[in-house]
């Protein structure tokens, strides 16, 4: 335990005060209760937040790819697509621009429910909980941008010039393979705006059409394009799930434009603990705090 944590706690208990508040981390296995019924309850908990988290990264797909137009995706999408998932049309926010979040969200939410069937958990107090979900969720979209989007657009113009193929025509190092590649350096820098010719009439009939592609999608700065995602990568998040439907629509191995990586998403949960003494272990708080000295010892 941190030194000054130690002596918080021990103040506290010179004072006789319980320390029911007291904010520690612990591996869940380390948590657990030394009683069956109180671990149940707990693994329950964790199973919902997992839940919760695995089917809010899909209804997000679901959203994006069945909105009219391209959707606006922040932290309240996702904090309205996690609520919704637990208590379904029952969730009535207070606040008006998050009423007009579940009136847009809530029939996509509803229909990807009724197809996969999932049975909202009804998680009690959980606004910390899906505090902490949005928090992760959009941590990782984020980061997932930052790492793939150029790697993903890169590796695009290859697929599309053949880049490997022509490697295995033309002869090493001879000139027609020093030209391709200096051709090929050339294109890239045009398709990703570092350069800006002043004619485009040397391009062949394919090159103009994978640049009209990409110049449709990626969004104009005046930066180079790797440091203007690597600075707002939710600006490219549209242009990166574009980027996906293009893999798929030329035939390339696809991949997901928004993944869960479950160990960023659950490598730990947050939880009050009143929270976790009355609505997940309904216990008393006498009980809570004849317990007190078990969380001191364990949750570090």
């Amino acid at each position: 335990m941190p030194p000054k944590k130690k002596q918080k706690l021990e103040r506290l208990e010179k004072l006789d005060k319980p320390t029911l508040h007291t904010c520690n981390k612990t591996s869940f296995t380390k948590a657990f209760l030394p009683n069956e019924t109180y671990q149940q309850r707990l693994l329950d908990y964790i199973a919902i937040i997992h839940q919760l988290a695995d089917h809010a990264s899909h209804a997000l797909k679901f959203y994006i790819l069945y909105a009219p137009t391209f959707p606006t995706v922040n932290e309240d999408t996702i904090e309205a697509i996690l609520y919704l998932l637990n208590k379904g049309e029952a969730w009535h926010p207070r606040k008006e621009a998050k009423k007009a979040w579940r009136d847009c969200l809530l029939p996509y939410v509803q229909r990807y429910c009724h197809i996969i069937s999932f049975v909202h958990p009804n998680l009690q107090k959980e606004q910390q909980s899906i505090n902490y979900l949005t928090a992760s969720m959009m941590t990782n979209l984020k980061v997932n941008v930052q790492e793939h989007f150029m790697q993903m657009l890169l590796r695009y113009i290859n697929l599309r010039l053949d880049v490997k193929g022509q490697k295995q025509r033309l002869p090493l190092k001879s000139d027609a393979w020093k030209a391709f590649f200096t051709r090929l350096r050339y294109l890239k820098s045009v398709f990703l705006f570092d350069i800006v010719p002043e004619s485009l009439d040397d391009l062949t009939a394919e090159e103009s059409e994978l640049l009209e592609e990409m110049w449709s999608f990626i969004p104009l700065s005046d930066q180079p394009l790797a440091y203007s995602v690597a600075v707002d990568p939710l600006a490219f998040f549209p242009a990166y799930c574009k980027l996906s439907v293009l893999y798929e629509r030329h035939g390339f191995r696809r991949f997901s434009a928004i993944p869960l990586h479950r160990s960023l998403i659950q490598s730990h949960i947050r939880i009050d603990t009143v929270i976790l003494y009355q609505h997940i272990l309904c216990i008393m708080r006498r009980e809570a705090e004849t317990c007190n000295g078990f969380f001191v010892g364990r949750l570090r």
